[in-house]
């Protein structure tokens, strides 16, 4: 289950940015997190509250902004959302180059 070693950098990320700007308590952290990136939302929300027990982020609610799938053709340029997975254009049906939805990236981290 990769999403409990997601869940520690994620926890891990958020203390070290807490502890440099001196807070006491987590209460949130913002996650940018693509449609792609292959994680599993209700088994990260379990391993980030399992992980926080007993910390500075006990409590802290892991609040995830999903980013969906865009591309742009290499053909003629046009940038579009990606449904279904099809990475043809639907213009010109050339190949669609991945732009964002594979993301994972901590956006902020609220502290107390």
């Amino acid at each position: 289950m990769h999403e409990a070693a997601l869940a520690e950098s994620i926890l891990k990320i958020a203390i070290d940015t807490a502890e440099k700007n001196s807070a006491k308590k987590i209460s949130a952290v913002g996650l940018k997190l693509g449609d792609m990136a292959g994680v599993e939302i209700e088994a990260l929300n379990l391993s980030f509250k399992v992980l926080t027990a007993n910390t500075m982020a006990e409590g802290a609610e892991l609040k995830i902004n999903r980013v969906p799938v865009s591309a742009e053709c290499n053909k003629c340029g046009k940038i579009f959302e990606v449904s279904h997975y099809n990475f043809f254009c639907p213009e010109c049906d050339g190949i669609l180059i991945l732009k964002s939805g594979r993301e994972i990236l901590v956006e902020y981290v609220e502290c107390e």
